[in-house]
């Protein structure tokens, strides 16, 4: 992915962060992310299932393109896990904070 794509991702999630908060609150707007996040993830997931059990068909016999797929869905799971980690840290530190 291209540095630019990566600082137009940044702002439009900026906006839509900032629309929502005004409608939702912190909390919906957080909500609403993640539901987001999980959804493209498990997009990815389903059209690599979807290349994979094509080229087992023998539909499509595009090798290249479904290991594309297949490791996009990796990396996105990856991805996704990593961020699930990193929060549950936040949340462990914050729990284990002295008032």
């Amino acid at each position: 992915m291209a540095i630019e794509a990566i600082a137009g991702l940044s702002a439009q999630l900026d906006t839509q962060s900032t629309a929502s908060m005004g409608q939702q609150g912190n909390s919906g707007a957080f909500a609403a992310h993640l539901d987001a996040a999980v959804g493209k993830v498990d997009g990815a997931q389903h059209t690599a299932d979807s290349a994979l059990a094509e080229l087992a068909s023998g539909e499509n016999v595009d090798l290249h393109g479904t290991m594309m797929k297949l490791q996009q869905a990796d990396i996105a799971m990856r991805t996704m896990v990593s961020v699930r980690d990193k929060v549950v840290d936040a949340y462990q530190t914050i729990m284990n904070m002295t008032i």
